[in-house]
């Protein structure tokens, strides 16, 4: 969704005029308003529309509606529903707006026929771009644009009051993760990881999902429970990479993951899996260390490793501080900028 406002903002500012179709009781929704009460601000004429499942055929005939009395060049679907409504929706309303798909998660695709029926297709990353290939979609269909974050945002970071609030002491070693508890994220396998540990530290977990009083029942029986905070749904996550000393990500899998993004900007060493898209972000060694998907030995390693070494630390900071530019908003909307004028209607 912080992509899709990022977006929008980004491409008004080329004179591009946006409408935005999204569920009403989405975040997204209530955060696009005249009079913004979030941090992003973006004003954009917006428009509720449920998109339920695959063939929600009274979100396609609201958007045919609206295909009709506007005229829009193009249709930019975020997500598969969007999609299928954009294709049923074109097809009702007898005009020819050209569909793009943003595909933002690494997971196999259904309907190899559906895409086939966008005209360009966006890819989060490489990774995601290798595998709707292996689904048959051909390579010149293709455009790999990566998702876009606001350097600007993680100069002011303050984290102080947070020490306060968790009664942090100096000497302690904080380790974080910032992700929702799913299976995808293998919060399993940080746990075990850091339950290898022989050092003082303090393993903050910020998100909430389904597993978490799994995962809590985990911590116990590891003997951990005392280190580890879960903090929940927290508005105020990005304050909390201020004062992680070391952020550590252990998903299965991802199609990019910007939490990493996230923490390269702000200045905070990352230790993630190798898997999906997340090596075209960390260079091994040189802008943070990977390691393999479950492997909670190798994961305590690393941590000790740097815990140890703090002049690889902040080499590591330097370096991906340096990489993270490459993943700027100004990059990912001037490139699809570049992919829409590229279907000769602008």
């Amino acid at each position: 969704e912080r992509q899709v406002l990022y977006l929008i903002e980004g491409l008004k500012e080329k004179g591009v005029e946006n409408f935005l179709f999204c569920p009403e009781n989405s975040h997204l929704f209530k955060d696009v308003d005249p009079t913004p009460r979030h941090w992003w601000g973006v004003d954009v004429k917006k428009f509720p529309l449920s998109m339920r499942g695959e063939f929600d055929i009274f979100s396609a005939i609201k958007l045919s509606k609206f295909i009709k009395k506007f005229k829009p060049h193009i249709l930019h679907s975020h997500t598969a529903h969007a999609l299928s409504t954009a294709i049923i929706g074109k097809k009702l309303s007898g005009k020819n707006p050209k569909i793009i798909a943003s595909r933002r998660v690494d997971f196999h695709i259904r309907s190899r026929k559906k895409y086939l029926q966008a005209d360009r297709i966006i890819a989060v990353s490489n990774f995601v771009k290798k595998v709707l290939i292996e689904d048959g979609i051909p390579e010149e269909k293709i455009d790999v644009v990566y998702s876009g974050i606001d350097l600007a945002d993680f100069v002011n970071l303050d984290g102080e009051y947070l020490k306060k609030e968790f009664n942090i002491r100096k000497d302690e070693f904080i380790i974080g993760n910032i992700a929702a508890l799913t299976e995808q994220k293998d919060h399993e396998t940080l746990l075990k990881g850091v339950s290898h540990l022989e050092i003082d530290f303090k393993l903050f977990i910020v998100g909430e999902g389904h597993l978490r009083k799994k995962l809590e029942r985990l911590s116990e029986k590891l003997k951990i429970k005392d280190r580890v905070i879960f903090t929940g749904f927290r508005k105020d996550a990005r304050n909390f990479l201020k004062i992680f000393d070391l952020f550590v990500l252990t998903s299965k899998w991802e199609a990019l993951g910007t939490s990493i993004l996230d923490a390269m900007a702000t200045g905070v060493a990352v230790v993630a899996t190798k898997t999906g898209g997340i090596s075209e972000m960390i260079e091994d060694g040189i802008s943070g260390f990977l390691v393999k998907a479950g492997d909670h030995r190798d994961i305590a390693n690393k941590i000790i490793f740097l815990k140890k070494n703090k002049s690889v630390r902040d080499k590591i900071i330097f370096n991906a501080r340096e990489k993270v530019k490459k993943f700027s908003i100004k990059n990912m909307v001037a490139k699809t900028y570049q992919i829409y004028t590229g279907l000769k209607i602008l």
